[in-house]
């Protein structure tokens, strides 16, 4: 099937997707960091993105031997063994996690947190580090799992951040998850260290109290994902993925992503597969032309920025915005 090429003047194509989107009742979505542009936090690739404009988070951008720090080597896995690139990806993202903290979700995201409380969000999939899913009440914690089928609970993860999260520490060495803000740890980041993992001091200590060899301590890193990494928790993801796909999700929303990250790629593939045998269809909200290599993947490419769309969507569709109700924490509450 041919890819439909959508524009903001594409009025009835546009009303044939909300119809689709009101229709829908088992909506997986999958975003990338162009929706959280709007907010403030910069993407990667685009002309502005962080690749090009890291510079301006450090404090001394050309105080790592005198040279400013490539920022796509930053985000690669060896960055831990680079002395010139580790202080600065330590300083970066301790930057980078102070102003997310202060962004507010964006039209997008709020889109997304209605189509939860619509019942119709089988789950989201982002490649987003910023976390702003949980500030539209989305749970992003991966240990919930899939917890039970009983809405009332909300003890399931809604949002996976396939490439972790920007607001947590993990031990290199344990995979112990830890605070950034103990221990004067962001201070520690901040200038470019590494803290030292509690759980690895402790252990050390122990070891050497019964007279046995003292081993390396493992430092605590940012929690997410790099270039040549993969997720420590990879395998519940991927059960997570496959549980997803046998409720037979009957719609694929795809926002603000240039869909170049192989693995991304291909658990979008794998939805979109399942989307088309229940008859669904699969829609990319993008500025980005994603090329003839998606044609029979993607159904619609609406080219248009993503928080505008949504605009559109709620003119076309103000009923999706009046208040429903949906459980929370055991109780039914109005949204």
């Amino acid at each position: 099937m041919m890819m439909q090429h959508v524009t903001l003047n594409s009025h009835s194509c546009l009303q044939d997707i909300a119809d689709m989107l009101e229709e829908a009742r088992k909506v997986v979505v999958m975003t990338g960091a162009g929706i959280s542009t709007s907010a403030g936090i910069p993407d990667f690739r685009s002309k502005n993105g962080l690749y090009t404009t890291a510079g301006v988070f450090l404090r001394t951008p050309t105080g790592y031997r005198g040279r400013p720090p490539n920022a796509q080597d930053m985000f690669e896995s060896r960055v831990f063994s680079d002395e010139h690139l580790r202080p600065a990806f330590y300083e970066l993202c301790t930057r980078l996690r102070n102003e997310a903290k202060k962004c507010e979700p964006t039209k997008t995201h709020e889109f997304i947190g209605r189509l939860r409380d619509l019942n119709k969000l089988a789950r989201v999939y982002t490649q987003n580090i910023d976390r702003l899913e949980e500030k539209v009440g989305l749970s992003t914690n991966i240990n919930k799992g899939l917890g039970t089928e009983n809405k009332r609970k909300q003890d399931q993860i809604e949002c996976v951040a396939l490439h972790g999260t920007l607001h947590e520490l993990r031990c290199s060495l344990c995979g112990l998850q830890a605070s950034w803000d103990t221990d004067s740890r962001e201070s520690c980041t901040l200038s470019g260290l590494a803290p030292p993992c509690p759980y690895c001091a402790n252990s050390i200590t122990a070891r050497v109290a019964l007279g046995k060899r003292k081993t390396r301590p493992g430092y605590l890193r940012p929690d997410i994902v790099l270039y040549g990494e993969e997720h420590p928790r990879s395998e519940l993801i991927s059960t997570i993925t496959e549980y997803d796909i046998s409720k037979e999700p009957d719609l694929l929303l795809i926002l603000e992503t240039s869909l170049k990250v192989h693995g991304f790629k291909v658990i979008v593939k794998e939805f979109a597969k399942a989307v088309h045998c229940n008859g669904g269809k699969v829609i990319l909200v993008n500025k980005t032309n994603p090329g003839k290599l998606w044609a029979g993947v993607i159904d619609y490419w609406v080219e248009w920025d993503c928080d505008a769309w949504v605009v559109d969507m709620k003119g076309r569709k103000p009923s999706m915005w009046s208040k429903r109700k949906r459980y929370h924490l055991g109780n039914e509450c109005q949204v």
